[in-house]
């Protein structure tokens, strides 16, 4: 990788940025590094910065933009884009731990328009809560063999 791909963000994207995610509301305080990345295929990446550098780098995530995708995007797509990133974050405060994780909503642009988000969000759930119940009951029967 060239060292010309990776270079210190311009602030207004910071700026921008930052609006955006003070508008979340975060009860965690949450700390970031900057960087630009030229090469980068989307508009943002947020990086989980593992605990060894996040202590030097006194930070948890890398934010990393692709400034040419900034400055042609509408704000329109730019808050959705950061929106969606930004969800990821997931914050265990019982752990006081912080991580990327998985997004909850996992489809095709065809299945949404036709369906609609809200009814392929619920078919997620249902499916995410079968799932969760059977796990439940191979557990149990486990435990019923091993108890025998």
């Amino acid at each position: 990788m060239s060292m010309e791909q990776f270079h210190e963000l311009a602030e207004y994207v910071v700026e921008y940025f930052t609006e955006i995610e003070q508008k979340l509301g975060l009860s965690v305080d949450m700390k970031y590094v900057y960087q630009a990345d030229d090469k980068q295929k989307t508009l943002i990446k947020i990086i989980k910065i593992a605990d060894r550098y996040a202590v030097l780098l006194k930070a948890d995530f890398l934010i990393s933009f692709n400034e040419d995708y900034f400055d042609v995007f509408d704000d329109e797509a730019k808050n959705i884009l950061i929106d969606q990133e930004l969800a990821l974050i997931e914050i265990d405060y019982e752990k006081g731990t912080k991580k990327i994780g998985r997004p909850d909503l996992i489809t095709s642009s065809g299945v949404i328009k036709k369906y609609g988000v809200d009814a392929v969000e619920r078919a997620n759930k249902v499916r995410d809560l079968l799932t969760e119940q059977q796990a439940d009951k191979d557990a149990e029967t486990r435990n019923n063999k091993k108890n025998k």
